[in-house]
């Protein structure tokens, strides 16, 4: 499958005053490694700069929007349509719920319901901050609401937010079929990234670790979507581009070789954020997502 664009994907939006909190995280890690990666874990969790809606138009105020309390938080949920058959939309980090908006006109008009979320810390949901766990709980809570939730649609931190959530947020979970755009496979790979941004030195890694596994409850490698095969009950597809810049190509590898019966389709030309807007990738999840069939 090709439909070149030639365009670079955008780096991912950086944190504001970057090059100060990294020159700051690598005079504490000289003193305190632990107390440099607790910062380190809180510039982790910052998105950096909210996805915020500046316009009106068709889809959005077509939408029905209300909020899912979580405790004092507040949760921004878009629905549309009255199918029986109701999909979740799941974006990724430094984005919003209606990212994946150009789904939701296909997937009404095939008789399902859709159901987009802000994730924690982003878009219209409160808070500056979020992590896997947030999201994942989240994810829960609008599935309770409303739910079940027969399949879904993710991309990047979505999908491993949406697995993460499957795999250890207690719930009836019904979701069978699940459609992962440029999902990255390895919490550990996504925070060598990041130290990478902020040119950490090395001894920080294993201490930003330590520190994330306190958060999650659980060794980081058991949060990894290429290690819930025996957690995660759902068929998947995952769509990845070759031009991806931001998560590479051999993390979808990885998902398809570890994960059973998961199916890899790539693409060449989209990069990170251009897939959703392809009528020929709409079609693939609808298909998927309705039928069970990749072709």
């Amino acid at each position: 499958m090709t439909q070149p664009i030639n365009r670079q994907d955008a780096e991912v939006r950086p944190i504001p005053g970057l090059v100060f909190w990294g020159a700051l995280l690598r005079l504490v890690a000289r003193i305190s490694p632990g107390i440099a990666s607790r910062v380190g874990i809180f510039l982790f969790t910052i998105p950096g700069r909210k996805a915020r809606h500046f316009r009106q138009d068709q889809l959005l105020q077509s939408a029905r929007r209300t909020y899912v309390l979580d405790g004092r938080r507040k949760i921004r949920v878009y629905a549309w349509g009255a199918g029986e058959s109701r999909i979740l939309l799941a974006h990724g980090w430094q984005s919003r719920g209606t990212a994946l908006r150009y789904f939701v006109p296909v997937l009404v008009q095939r008789g399902f319901s859709v159901v987009a979320m802000d994730a924690p810390g982003h878009g219209e949901s409160s808070g500056w901050r979020t992590s896997l766990s947030t999201y994942a709980h989240a994810i829960r809570l609008v599935d309770h609401q409303y739910g079940p939730f027969t399949g879904a649609i993710t991309h990047s931190f979505g999908g491993r937010a949406l697995t993460y959530a499957m795999a250890y947020e207690p719930n009836d979970w019904q979701i069978r079929r699940v459609v992962m755009l440029a999902a990255p496979s390895s919490f550990a790979d996504i925070i060598d990234r990041f130290s990478d941004q902020l040119n950490m030195p090395a001894n920080m890694k294993p201490a930003i670790l330590a520190r994330m596994e306190e958060l999650l409850g659980r060794p980081v490698d058991d949060s990894e979507i290429h290690n819930l095969g025996t957690r995660v009950h759902a068929q998947i597809i995952v769509i990845h581009d070759e031009q991806d810049n931001i998560v590479p190509m051999w993390e979808a590898e990885r998902i398809a070789t570890r994960l059973p019966g998961v199916r890899l389709i790539k693409t060449r030309g989209f990069g990170h954020y251009r897939m959703a807007k392809s009528p020929e990738i709409w079609e693939i999840a609808v298909k998927f997502l309705t039928k069970g069939q990749v072709h």
